[in-house]
């Protein structure tokens, strides 16, 4: 985090035993409200607040614009705040502060753990790092929490720091920041409302937030969910098959695909198998844009012929494609217009992930990109793309990789694009299961399963609404990562490292095994183990 190198002069209003302030911040600079034009007042459980002129330069200018501010109390420890703005320029975001707070701030991890702000602040985003629109945190003994009621996917950060200049330097500060949808930009923005919760009601913010989200988000129970086929309930291994990887190495011909089957199926029932196929289409990442089989792993007929095998067995085959990334030096998607990558509010493109695939050690992957599912054009063809190939190999199942990936850009909803995906892809395939990456909370409305993200432990409350299985770095007995960046997982890369084990450990993981080049070969003692513990269980 960075700060200004100045007292702001932000003027401070107390309410129900709370100090606030207020920001709001445009396409071209920050402004505080005008204390000489503030009103404020209130009685019973409401207090209200109107500007009418703002200021700027931490108070030396001043600019036309108003603010308005509404806190209701509602019940014990709760408040609910709402804000309405209007500046000389387009909005970009407002900002509440909630100020004079002990300077001992904790976030409260939502697996039980704590993490102390250090120094320079801690800053969450929605829905990039947070997977809803709430965070918990402790400040001194106090325990506090902030949750979002939006609608809409719209981004949300929570910023925690210790206040350096100023009266309240040295005091505790929570900002929570609404930024509108960047196709909605405009001179006045009203946020939805924030919630404020303290001691007993914080514990009991994760419940109300989720209460929301199924109100209002669509999401589901997932034993009531209808987007997840009836044989997909009975799944107990996720198999992942990779095929090639970003270099050319092949792990797996089709025909190698499937002799594994054979080989689980012959130890489990076939229906309760899910391939999953990464690297299918050839080059990992390179082959991104332009799904067929490839030709080095057999090609269309030997696809075929593992797409008919894997449906004798009764296993279900579910290929990955990139849901927002694509190769501009593959033909046809050099003329990708610039409306369609992906790009913050401001318009900076954005680039993602950039694994050093050719070990230059530059991480320097200009020859991908990054596009917005919300544009027409893009979603078009990779939705002709993945329907082309459930017709042509009569398959139910689709993964799409990176489906998290998501900015604020100002040519189209990201998330709204999504959706479109999906709702067209379902209607054009009754009965496909779809998967994802990994999520935040809007995304579990409309995908049953996701790989889980190796990088963290998604939240318990999670496994409510989906299921989900290993990574694809994940479950290789030797600790290999087939086409993932990473290679080779081994005690010296660290507790966080992702694990090798198909047990679930987790609530709602559905036991994975991971398989390339030489792993039956070489770890079939395990594989077995690990699949006579799954048919007991």
């Amino acid at each position: 985090m960075q700060f200004a190198s100045f007292d702001l002069a932000d003027p401070v209003f107390e309410c129900f035993g709370r100090r606030f302030s207020f920001q709001v911040v445009t396409l071209e600079n920050l402004y505080s409200l005008d204390p000489a034009r503030t009103q404020q007042g209130g009685s019973g459980d409401e207090w209200w607040l109107r500007a009418e002129g703002l200021t700027w330069a931490g108070g030396q200018q001043r600019a036309a614009g108003g603010f308005e501010a509404r806190v209701q109390r509602a019940g014990a420890g709760r408040l609910r705040l709402s804000a309405r703005a209007s500046a000389p320029a387009e909005i970009r975001c407002v900002k509440w502060l909630v100020r004079d707070l002990d300077p001992d701030l904790v976030v409260l991890r939502s697996d039980g753990s704590e993490a102390p702000v250090g120094r320079f602040g801690e800053l969450l985003e929605y829905p990039t790092r947070l997977p809803a629109p709430l965070v918990q945190l402790r400040a001194g003994a106090e325990r506090l929490a902030l949750r979002a009621e939006d609608p809409r996917v719209r981004a949300k950060r929570c910023a925690l720091s210790v206040e350096r200049l100023g009266p309240l330097a040295g005091r505790g500060v929570v900002e929570w920041i609404h930024e509108e949808d960047a196709t909605r930009f405009g001179r006045t923005l009203e946020a939805p409302d924030l919630w404020l919760a303290s001691g007993a009601a914080a514990g009991a913010a994760e419940a109300e937030q989720l209460a929301f989200a199924e109100r209002v988000l669509g999401l589901v129970p997932f034993e009531q969910r209808r987007d997840v086929p009836a044989w997909a309930r009975g799944l107990r291994l996720v198999a992942t098959l990779h095929g090639m990887h970003f270099t050319g190495r092949v792990f797996l011909t089709y025909r190698e695909m499937l002799g594994v089957l054979r080989f689980l199926a012959e130890r489990l029932p076939g229906e309760a198998i899910l391939a999953y196929l990464p690297g299918w289409e050839g080059r990992y990442y390179w082959q991104y844009g332009d799904y067929r089989p490839e030709p080095r792993l057999g090609g269309t007929a030997d696809f075929a012929r593992l797409c008919d095998g894997a449906c004798a067995l009764g296993v279900h085959l579910m290929p990955m494609f990139g849901a927002n990334c694509a190769n501009l030096r593959l033909p046809g998607l050099a003329a990708t217009p610039s409306a369609a990558h992906l790009a913050s509010a401001t318009g900076n493109r954005f680039h993602g992930n950039q694994p050093d695939w050719d070990l230059a050690r530059a991480h320097d992957t200009g020859w991908q990109a990054w596009l917005n599912p919300g544009d027409a054009g893009w979603r078009a063809r990779l939705a002709e793309q993945i329907e082309a190939v459930l017709d042509a190999f009569g398959l139910d199942a689709v993964f799409l990789d990176t489906v998290h990936a998501w900015t604020n850009d100002p040519h189209a909803p990201v998330f709204d694009g999504v959706r479109a995906l999906v709702e067209r892809l379902h209607a054009h395939t009754p009965g496909l299961l779809l998967a994802g990456e990994a999520d935040y909370d809007a995304l579990l409305g409309l995908f049953p399963l996701f790989q889980r993200p190796w990088w963290e432990r998604p939240p318990a409350w999670t496994a409510r609404y989906v299921r989900r299985f290993a990574h694809l770095c994940e479950g290789e007995p030797r600790g290999l990562t087939g086409v993932h960046e990473f290679g080779v997982w081994g005690p010296s890369l660290g507790s966080g490292r992702p694990r090798a084990s198909a047990a679930p450990s987790d609530a709602g993981l559905l036991p994975t095994l991971a398989f390339q080049d030489g792993t039956l070969e070489q770890c079939r003692a395990a594989i077995e183990r690990t699949l006579a513990e799954i048919s007991q269980r």
